[in-house]
């Protein structure tokens, strides 16, 4: 039995300073802090702000850290971002997806990471490469992060009807959910073909859905709608997310209220992905919602409502860091939260709810929770999220794995 203790720890709903007890990798005590020196381990927080782990909802780590492959990018729609992505993935191999992967995977451990959803791109230009590559890299990093894979049909099921076929093999070979996006069909009459194999599919597997909706703000997509319909006919509910849903922020106030409420009647959940979409999302000079979806509104209808990065470095979008307090920050910015409420949402958006949309147990700071942790030399979470220089230890289990010191001299 091994036993740590995680002292001057300021939680985020908890007045004063507290000590936390971890025995074997699962918190066993959370007291009022002592103060007093004790044997063993210690961790000395110092009155930092001590949070769970953080959780990336959607991130598609197969095509991390691609960017450079591209040559000179001067057209970026649709079609030619997924001529240009199929061009680049045809070129993977077992061993470059693994090493750009891990690198990944490292990155974001050392922001805090403990949990992460992964889309991995299984289709007629890629194989399974990925997807054998990300077990490995699943396997590899086990002691330091939880990861679920999602089988991702990204060119398409009509379009690309060899999917099939790779799709059943991905989940035969351990892939966690069956992903899916419609929109990529290129012809909303497909998307209904679209829907019904990735439902038959979940079926027949018995594993949940994690689908791209409505990927442009653009008031005729629909697939969002589409999904929620699917989920309720089926009986699926609580067992289908979606994420990105742009579209929802264009429709029409009344036919917004409409989707929601099918949504929630669906039990589903909804990712937001605001650090790629506020650059992929908006055409023309003046690009209006950029991608924000409705996350107050969600919230509202009490549909849970996770962040994610979606990309990094690569095909899709040029930047990216895996530091899920930035994705909170561009959350708050582009969903306009403002109040002290609104911004606690915003963190748990990378956060509980993020642990919530993958369906974590025994997360949080409480006892019987595992000692998934990240310890700020921030006591506050305003100064936390703004990034000013300090430190951030990432322990998994009561472990520390990681930690990341910025300093300005």
């Amino acid at each position: 039995m091994t036993t740590t203790v995680v002292a001057n720890a300021q939680l985020l709903e908890r007045a004063g300073l507290a000590d936390l007890t971890v025995t074997d990798g699962v918190i066993t005590q959370v007291a009022p802090a002592t103060g007093t020196r004790r044997t063993g381990t210690v961790v000395d927080a110092a009155g930092g702000l001590v949070c769970p782990s953080f959780v990336d909802a959607h991130f598609h780590p197969d095509k991390a850290l691609t960017f450079p492959r591209l040559g000179p990018v001067g057209n970026t729609s649709m079609t030619e971002s997924m001529a240009r992505g199929a061009a680049v993935k045809s070129e993977f191999t077992h061993d470059d997806v693994v090493r750009r992967a891990g690198l990944a995977i490292e990155a974001a451990v050392g922001n805090g990471v403990g949990a992460v959803r992964a889309q991995v791109d299984v289709d007629s230009s890629v194989g399974l490469t990925g997807l054998e590559a990300l077990l490995e890299v699943r396997a590899a990093y086990s002691a330091q992060i939880d990861i679920q894979l999602v089988a991702f049909p990204q060119e398409g099921i009509v379009r690309d009807p060899g999917a099939v076929p790779l799709l059943r093999k991905a989940l035969e070979l351990g892939a966690d959910l069956i992903g899916g996006g419609p929109d990529n069909e290129g012809d909303p009459a497909a998307y209904r073909a679209h829907l019904d194999t990735v439902f038959g599919l979940a079926t027949e597997f018995g594993v949940d859905v994690d689908i791209h909706a409505d990927m442009s703000e653009v008031p005729s997509q629909r697939a969002l709608e589409l999904v929620a319909e699917q989920t309720i006919a089926r009986g699926l509910h609580g067992r289908v997310n979606a994420v990105h849903c742009c579209a929802l922020a264009a429709y029409p106030q009344e036919h917004a209220a409409e989707v929601i409420a099918l949504v929630a009647e669906a039990g589903m959940q909804i990712c937001i992905c605001p650090i790629g979409n506020l650059q992929l999302v908006g055409e023309g000079t003046t690009p209006r919602g950029r991608g924000a979806s409705r996350p107050k509104e969600l919230l509202a209808a009490g549909v849970n409502v996770a962040a994610g990065t979606d990309n990094l470095h690569d095909m899709w979008f040029r930047f990216g860091n895996l530091d899920p307090v930035e994705t909170c920050l561009i959350t708050c910015l582009s969903a306009a939260l403002r109040t002290d409420a609104e911004v606690h949402e915003g963190f748990a958006m990378v956060t509980t709810r993020a642990a919530q949309y993958l369906g974590l147990t025994k997360y949080g700071v409480q006892e019987g929770d595992y000692a998934d942790l990240v310890v700020f030399s921030h006591s506050n979470l305003n100064d936390v999220i703004r990034g000013l220089p300090g430190t951030r230890r990432t322990f998994k289990r009561g472990t520390l794995v990681a930690t990341r010191t910025t300093t300005v001299t």
